[in-house]
């Protein structure tokens, strides 16, 4: 008679307290519209050109409470696909987590802040704001790649990473420099109006390491 010796798996939490209490966050970025509500017009940019101008407008309604909404249920899908991989619990440090958890609702806040201020007259830079808010998140996600290993949900996922762990970490190292670096450059760019310059920035933000991950993961299965 065979007998199951495989250890009972543990039972997965799709979301937690934590996961809802700071979706609830996603929802504090309605109170600026609320508060202001029957100064705010009908419609409302959501969306400006380069030249700092509102190209794209929505009711007022779905910008106050609809977006923060929106992002709430962004949030708790992100949350729940971070719990439901039985190995990001070892492969993320729990700054990383709670960074995760965190991101969404912050950028819902300040989103919906810029947005009012820029309606009533005591904001107008927008773009300033929203290139500084980039280059605050590359300078957090620079901080924490280097500390990741390959998993499912963070990082640089590219197949030659996920195959080869050293591929990951030298990958990581290098991309947690250039998001560090990048992120300085684009908040520094943005005060200094060089918007061109803050897309050349991400460019090689994004490439740089994409590139470096497939030289270096020819060049390990060349020497195997």
């Amino acid at each position: 008679m065979k007998t199951n010796n495989r250890e009972p798996q543990p039972k997965r939490t799709i979301l937690t307290a934590t996961d809802f209490f700071s979706g609830l966050l996603c929802l504090i970025g309605m109170l600026p519209g609320l508060v202001t509500y029957s100064r705010l017009p009908e419609r409302i940019p959501i969306h400006w050109d380069i030249h700092n101008q509102p190209d794209n407008w929505a009711d007022k309604p779905l910008v106050i409470f609809g977006l923060p909404l929106l992002m709430l249920l962004f949030h708790l899908f992100c949350c729940a696909a971070d719990n439901l991989f039985p190995t990001s619990a070892q492969t993320h440090p729990k700054a990383v987590r709670k960074l995760v958890r965190l991101l969404i609702p912050t950028i819902t806040i300040v989103l919906e802040c810029i947005t009012v201020m820029y309606v009533l007259d005591w904001f107008t830079n927008v773009g300033l704001a929203a290139y500084c808010l980039v280059g605050l998140v590359f300078l957090l996600l620079g901080n924490y790649l280097p500390k990741s290993r390959p998993n499912a949900t963070f990082g640089i996922r590219l197949p030659w990473t996920l195959a080869d762990e050293d591929v990951w970490r030298r990958t990581h190292r290098l991309g947690g420099w250039l998001f560090m670096l990048g992120g300085v450059a684009v908040i520094a760019a943005a005060f200094c109006g060089a918007f061109p310059l803050v897309i050349a920035v991400l460019a090689v933000i994004g490439l740089v390491p994409v590139i470096y991950s497939y030289v270096i993961s020819r060049k390990s299965k060349a020497g195997k």
